[in-house]
């Protein structure tokens, strides 16, 4: 009887203690993929701290974790390296994502370490984000933990939209003006994107890949926002090349003709506010929409 008293009371000083201070943690379901963009934004982390009335001020720690559903934890706190706070009285203190999940201070393993090494950003998945009061030298509880289930959403690039794949058009036109037209990253940011649209020319017994790859673009200009741009290239695109084609001395018409139908290829590399790409593709980290091949031909020449 003796023991069980005493583990009574023993669990009343810890509900006690713990209850010093009480917890209130508001977060956005959806917040950015960034982590780092949680620093600057209220709106997606906001942790309330209100203590008893009469209770003599006090340094605390605040103790995160990053789990994944089934309870894994995959990121926390460093408390070692934590910075302590005080809190005192009854008025709340408000904290954010600063001072809650400082990244400086956060550990995090496996795939999850790398994938914010690589990108900045966690794999896209649901997560729950738990936080607790501790005392700074025992990491002992000052507060119940408070936990909030969240989504990363993966980002979806840019579909190109007009020219579209395989469009053909006429080359009087296309010389005065070339409208692109680009669906928008997906989810929407607050942020500002920048999408970089670059046209490349493909050369004759070049591949479309090829063109993308090793020549210079002819258009290469940053939109900041918008999913339209009017391209003026003041050039030319009727190209007629008579005579012997093929070097044998023989006139050629089906080649000649062949000659003005000329491909373009064309992509959209979407940046975050930072000017660095949003997201990792094909391995190569320059977050570039799947390109397009157009071409540009003199309608009214006859075949």
């Amino acid at each position: 009887m003796k023991k069980l008293a005493f583990l009574s009371w023993l669990c009343l000083i810890v509900i006690s203690a713990s209850a010093q201070f009480k917890i209130d943690l508001i977060m956005s379901s959806t917040p950015p993929g960034n982590l780092t963009e949680w620093v600057n934004r209220r709106e997606v982390l906001t942790l309330l701290v209100t203590g008893q009335a009469g209770i003599p001020p006090q340094n605390l720690k605040i103790k995160t974790e990053i789990k994944t559903t089934d309870g894994t934890v995959i990121g926390n706190t460093d408390l070692a390296r934590a910075s302590s706070f005080a809190f005192a009285g009854s008025a709340p203190t408000i904290l954010t994502a600063t001072e809650v999940m400082p990244m400086e201070n956060m550990v995090f393993t496996g795939k999850y370490k790398s994938s914010l090494q690589r990108t900045g950003k966690l794999p896209a998945d649901n997560y729950i984000l738990c936080v607790q009061l501790v005392r700074p030298v025992d990491f002992a509880p000052a507060s119940e933990v408070k936990c909030k289930s969240f989504y990363l959403a993966a980002t979806q690039l840019p579909v190109l939209m007009k020219p579209y794949n395989e469009e053909v058009l006429d080359a009087k036109l296309a010389q005065t003006a070339i409208t692109f037209r680009w669906s928008p990253v997906s989810p929407r940011t607050t942020a500002l994107i920048t999408y970089r649209i670059q046209v490349f020319e493909i050369l004759n017994k070049q591949t479309p890949m090829q063109a993308l790859r090793a020549n210079q673009p002819l258009l290469d200009q940053e939109i900041r926002g918008a999913t339209q741009y009017i391209w003026q290239p003041q050039m030319s695109f009727i190209w007629v090349q008579p005579g012997d084609t093929d070097g044998d001395g023989t006139f050629d018409p089906l080649k000649t003709i062949s000659q003005q139908n000329h491909g373009f290829i064309w992509t959209i590399q979407t940046l975050d506010d930072h000017g660095l790409p949003v997201t990792q593709t094909d391995g190569n980290g320059e977050a570039r929409s799947e390109p397009v091949v157009f071409y540009v031909k003199d309608k009214a020449q006859k075949q």
